[in-house]
């Protein structure tokens, strides 16, 4: 693929990521739906070009998310783990063989990006987080426990979306894009 091919294709990925981010100007809902659809956009750089490309297209729909998404919380989800998560899943498929290790380590990397997302949202956004000390506790590990069966699905989601691109989807792509 030529240079200029794939810096079209990078802003094209880029700009309906963007797009899907600002769908959560709809639907408060939507703020968690968002970020993952937008993230799964990555695997046809990922198939296309190579992991450079498809971490610098991550890295400009992140910087376009947090200036122009209003929902910042949407942004900070897709920055800490959406957006690049289909990149590192693919690389990590790649070189860990040992399914238990590549599920633990996984989950691990999610877990991490959550908490880590949640503390930039709480004291970097000021995002109010006051429907869990209501609950306390156990609302909290409900979130948590809950985020952690959206991350399960989104991977076998991913792994799905990923054969269906390379075994139907690729041929009509590079009809497109390889002239």
């Amino acid at each position: 693929m030529r240079e200029s091919s794939k810096a079209a294709l990078g802003g094209i990925v880029s700009a309906l990521a963007v797009v899907i981010m600002l769908i959560t100007y709809i639907s408060p809902l939507l703020v968690y739906t968002a970020p993952p659809f937008a993230g799964i956009l990555l695997i046809i750089i990922i198939e296309e070009i190579s992991y450079g490309w498809a971490v610098s297209t991550y890295a400009a729909i992140s910087a376009l998310s947090v200036l122009f998404i209003a929902d910042k919380e949407a942004a900070v989800f897709f920055v800490f783990f959406f957006g690049y998560y289909p990149i590192l899943r693919k690389f990590l498929a790649d070189k860990i063989k040992k399914q238990p290790v590549l599920y633990a380590l996984k989950l691990l990397i999610f877990n991490v990006a959550l908490l880590s997302a949640v503390y930039v949202c709480a004291y970097v956004f000021h995002i109010d987080y006051s429907e869990f000390s209501d609950s306390g506790e156990v609302m909290m590990l409900l979130f948590w426990g809950l985020m952690n069966v959206v991350f399960i699905v989104y991977d076998f989601l991913l792994a799905k979306i990923m054969l269906l691109y390379n075994v139907k989807l690729k041929k009509e792509f590079k009809k497109l894009f390889h002239r």
